[in-house]
């Protein structure tokens, strides 16, 4: 983790892991990941729930910010 604080990369790829962190709990704090009081859920593509959605948004964030970071900013080459 000092190493990744060390430099402006590893900074921001930790800044965009916490901005994803963040976003998914303001998601869930606010309600758009409940059903609504009509009790049919919120699709999209017509199959996908909206917990699946973001569940999906949340690890390829994550997964693009991994790969960015370490193919093309890595300390350790």
């Amino acid at each position: 983790m000092r190493e990744m604080l060390g430099h402006t990369p590893g900074k921001i790829y930790l800044l965009v892991l916490l901005v994803s962190i963040v976003a998914l709990a303001a998601a869930a704090f606010t309600g758009v990941m409940d059903t609504p009081e009509s009790g049919e859920p919120i699709l999209v593509f017509g199959w996908m729930t909206m917990p699946l959605v973001l569940g999906f948004a949340f690890v390829a964030v994550w997964l693009v910010a991994y790969l960015v970071y370490f193919f093309f900013f890595w300390p350790y080459r």
